[in-house]
């Protein structure tokens, strides 16, 4: 009975688990799914240029990435304090980059497969419409030509009895609806040697020098020799993920083909279609599927904010930005060694004004020395003072400094308070702080704008309080920096230094 018990437990955590599985999938496939690869490389200035001093260059290579203007993304150091943030300087499509790709278009050549009902009589048994007219019609809208950038190459390869090259190793253009031929060429062509033809298309792949390669069979999923097949296609898999050739298969059923799948041996994800617009559909999206990237170029050091990456031949790990979302940091090198300009050059203006000043003294010396000395004045005469007049008032004392504050009471506590932005387009503009508390963002309705790309739209604010003023942060995305130290809350004193985004405040109080 507790075996009984304990098998209809199990039988059910076993039904539970698959159920689990079925609604929300495993973990590892929800993980990858959407999932953005970003790879960092440095890239040095060309030398005998006119940037050749400068930083060198980070190009990221975005893989899976939402496709957005160039303005949207930024590359950050996060762990750097304060935090280092860069805009992307420029953005290249996949097609205007460098990444070569080498395809391999292997399609089934038997003739019932292809058809024959433009050879044969109507009346004949032996006629069969087949799939290469419609296929041909399709294969008009996949754009071979454009699908990779210059330099990208193609070949395509048909089977039946034994391969045979359609078009040689080419440019990728020359794979297009008219280089399939006729029906003529693969009449009489009765044989389904298709793990030949794949053979041929990685020894082709193989020799061939391109960033990226990729193996697309369309066929009808058998082999003349099923039984070797099986095993010789479980090699062919092992050699092109040696070679990191991407591989797809497109199955489409003739008339007369066997059941059976045998390129799944190869290929598990193949796709099966029921036409030959679903085999043009599918071809596209395989090559929409190589070209879901692009290419970003971050300046290593902004002039214009004086910012930049430490150049320390250490490893960084920098994030990526993408509009609001955020990649997983990645490791890189920031190599060779580079350090920004220094404005050490003599100060020539201070020693023409030392001089100038020095020269102007001895003029007012001179002048003050050589004057006679003036004679004193005639006496005025005095006005006997009239009876009963009342006397006049006595000049004041020194007075006496009174303090102000909210309250109008003694305690001296701060209720005057400013805030000076040091650089930025209002650097030097001085911003009075509220006894209600000022709220400080990019948001048009803040007490304080400022324009910082890197500041959030309702920043923080600076409350006054009869203990002084004290700085909060609202939840910020770049948070705020006191002294260069990250604060949620602090209590401001005289001449702190605020930093928020990119924008430095030097805080000023009256007590």
């Amino acid at each position: 009975m507790r075996t009984s018990k304990l098998s209809t437990i199990v039988s059910i955590l076993g039904w539970a688990s698959i159920l689990v599985a079925v609604l929300f999938g495993s973990p590892r496939t929800a993980r990858a799914e959407g999932q953005i690869e970003v790879f960092l490389q440095v890239k040095s200035q060309e030398p005998g240029t006119a940037t050749a001093n400068d930083a060198p260059m980070i190009e990221a290579t975005v893989v899976g990435g939402a496709n957005l203007p160039v303005e949207n993304f930024l590359l950050t150091e996060p762990t750097a304090r304060p935090p280092v943030i860069l805009k992307a300087s420029s953005k290249r499509d996949f097609t205007a980059g460098n990444e070569t790709i080498a395809v391999a278009l292997v399609i089934n050549g038997q003739e019932v497969w292809i058809g024959n009902d433009d050879i044969e009589p109507e009346d004949s048994p032996s006629r069969y419409l087949g799939i290469l007219k419609n296929l041909k019609t399709a294969l008009q809208e996949v754009p071979f030509a454009t699908a990779g950038p210059a330099g990208s190459k193609g070949i395509l390869i048909s089977y039946a009895d034994k391969p045979e090259v359609k078009v040689a190793m080419g440019p990728l253009g020359s794979i297009n609806a008219e280089a399939l031929g006729s029906q003529k060429d693969y009449y009489k062509k009765i044989g389904t040697a298709m793990v030949e033809g794949i053979n041929l298309a990685l020894a082709e792949l193989k020799n061939v020098s391109a960033s990226r390669k990729a193996l697309i069979v369309v066929c009808d999923g058998n082999d003349s020799n099923p039984e070797n097949a099986a095993s010789a296609l479980a090699t062919l898999k092992k050699e092109a993920q040696q070679q990191n050739i991407q591989t797809f298969a497109i199955i489409y059923k003739g008339q007369l083909s066997d059941p059976a799948n045998l390129i799944t041996k190869m290929i598990s994800s193949s796709q099966t279609v029921t036409n030959a617009e679903g085999i043009a559909s599918a071809i596209k999206s395989i090559l929409l599927r190589m070209a879901d990237r692009y290419y970003l170029t971050f300046p290593g050091y902004d002039k214009r904010t004086k910012q930049g990456f430490k150049w320390d031949e250490k490893s960084h790990d920098l994030v990526l930005k993408i509009g609001k979302d955020e990649t997983e940091a990645v490791s890189i090198q920031l190599s060779p060694k580079w350090s920004p300009p220094s404005n050490s050059s003599f100060p020539w203006w201070i020693v023409i004004v030392s001089v100038v000043g020095l020269l102007l003294l001895i003029v007012i010396i001179a002048a003050v020395s050589g004057k006679k000395e003036a004679p004193a004045p005639m006496p005025m005469p005095v006005m006997p003072a009239v009876a009963g007049a009342p006397e006049p008032p006595k000049p004041m004392g020194p007075t006496k400094t009174v303090m102000f504050n909210a309250n109008a009471s003694e305690d001296g506590f701060p209720v005057v308070g400013w805030l000076v932005p040091l650089n930025g387009q209002d650097a030097y503009k001085t911003h009075k702080l509220r006894s209600s508390g000022t709220k400080i963002g990019t948001q048009s309705n803040s007490d304080i704008v400022i324009n910082d790309g890197f500041m959030s739209t309702d920043h923080c604010k600076i409350n006054c309080s009869p203990h002084g003023f004290v700085l909060e942060d609202n939840g910020s995305t770049n948070g705020c920096y006191v002294n260069d130290r990250k604060v949620a809350k602090h209590e401001l004193v005289d001449n702190d230094m605020i930093t928020l985004g990119k924008t430095n405040l030097k805080f000023k109080s009256i007590t």
